[in-house]
């Protein structure tokens, strides 16, 4: 690998990591329903319906204050899906830092599709008045 890639790849590691941990601190200190600063979901104010991200941003503040079934209720497909995050996230950590090339995906076409199907499920799911999506 060429010096100047890999000094590349470790600056946009470290600008990554570095937004997350400014992320964090503003999520942290901030409550996100509060400040008119921070935009509304886009799909819920023209639809009136909660997207699958709906409730993310809350619950990451929840998540933070080591709220975890707050941050459950306000969204379970982030709880479920944060330990693929966080582990993709300190892969590719570990890629980087050790100089290595980022392998491509491996992950069978069939797994995407019903990642992309429990979405949608989840989707329509939330927007009915079962638990825990009852208000």
């Amino acid at each position: 690998m060429v010096f100047d890639e890999i000094v590349n790849r470790r600056l946009s590691l470290l600008l990554l990591w570095l937004t997350i941990a400014v992320a964090s601190v503003f999520l942290f200190v901030l409550e996100p329903g509060e400040p008119a600063f921070l935009p509304g979901c886009p799909f819920r104010a023209l639809t009136g319906f909660s997207c699958p991200g709906c409730g993310t941003t809350r619950g990451l503040h929840q998540l933070l204050h080591g709220n975890l079934a707050a941050a459950f209720q306000l969204n379970p497909f982030l709880i479920l899906a944060l330990p693929f995050l966080l582990y993709a996230l300190l892969s590719y950590t570990n890629t980087v830092l050790r100089g290595k090339p980022i392998r491509r995906n491996t992950l069978p076409a069939k797994y995407i599709w019903a990642l992309f199907g429990f979405v949608l499920f989840f989707w329509v799911f939330r927007n009915t008045p079962f638990y825990p999506f009852v208000s």
